[in-house]
């Protein structure tokens, strides 16, 4: 997208940065690229110039029309040609849509940091407001079957506190804030802040204005604000994340201990 070759040693070295980390630049800040780096942010502010962009924001806005040049114009060709409707073939575009769009923001390291909190936690508590319920229901399901201490918050207002005293160092807080961060939430993120309970963030939002601070983000794309927001990319995300987390030997040992149960117990309760 720029030209190496026509760059100052320091801009080089921002360049370079840049063109291996374009998943981070997209929710980065200038401050951000340059604590990265290793420059001044005045480093960082005219190198957007000398790589022919007006700014950073005019950078962010080109690679996401890049990024949007993807293999979904080929599939929904395929699936035009297989005879599908109008609506079939625009509501498969828009999830392959969401799903790139999810990846291209994806963070191994955010990611590897999450699987690694919930294994360690103590118990992790949940919560999963609106449209997120069924993704905490599943979630929750799901670690439990490997052992894990899962606790999802259904309280609302002041009811909350209930679970809030339950919370300490070794827990772990995971919360979905799809749109913007309910008062709950942002009560449950300042009470792990005080708790010094570590906290993962679920979101369609890049740029997250919480109160507190948070430990993790993980990004799922839902769709633009005024149009039908899908819940198939925070579906791939946790459904990963599950994957992941059940590859320790003690979630294993766990599901082999109720496969024993339903050995023992199928007459009694049949499947």
């Amino acid at each position: 997208m720029f030209d190496l070759n026509e760059l100052s040693p320091s801009q080089l070295k921002i360049g370079q940065w840049i063109l291996h980390n374009e998943s981070s630049v997209m929710i980065s800040t200038e401050q951000d690229i340059a604590k990265a780096v290793g420059v001044s942010v005045a480093s960082v502010s005219r190198f957007w110039k000398a790589a022919g962009f007006q700014n950073l924001k005019a950078y962010k806005q080109q690679l996401k029309e890049k990024r949007e040049i993807t293999p979904a114009k080929k599939i929904l060709k395929t699936v035009i040609d297989l005879e599908y409707g109008d609506v079939q073939s625009h509501h498969l575009n828009r999830s392959i849509h969401h799903l790139q769009a999810t990846l291209d923001h994806f963070q191994r390291e955010q990611f590897e940091e999450a699987i690694s909190l919930i294994r360690k936690a103590s118990r992790l508590f949940i919560y999963a407001p609106g449209p997120s319920l069924s993704l905490g229901e599943l979630l929750s399901y799901r670690l439990r079957r490997y052992g894990l201490d899962v606790r999802l918050i259904r309280w609302m207002g002041s009811e909350m506190l209930e679970e809030l005293v339950h919370i300490d160092e070794s827990s772990v807080v995971l919360l979905f804030s799809f749109g913007r961060l309910l008062k709950e939430g942002k009560v449950l993120l300042k009470h792990a802040n005080e708790t010094r309970c570590k906290s993962i963030v679920v979101s369609d939002q890049l740029v997250m204005d919480t109160p507190s601070p948070f430990d993790i983000f993980l990004y799922a794309d839902r769709g633009e604000k005024d149009e039908f927001h899908s819940m198939i990319a925070p579906l791939f995300l946790l459904e990963n994340l599950i994957v992941e987390i059940g590859k320790e030997e003690d979630a294993l040992v766990h599901m082999e201990f109720l496969g024993k149960l339903r050995k023992i117990y199928k007459e009694d309760l049949p499947r």
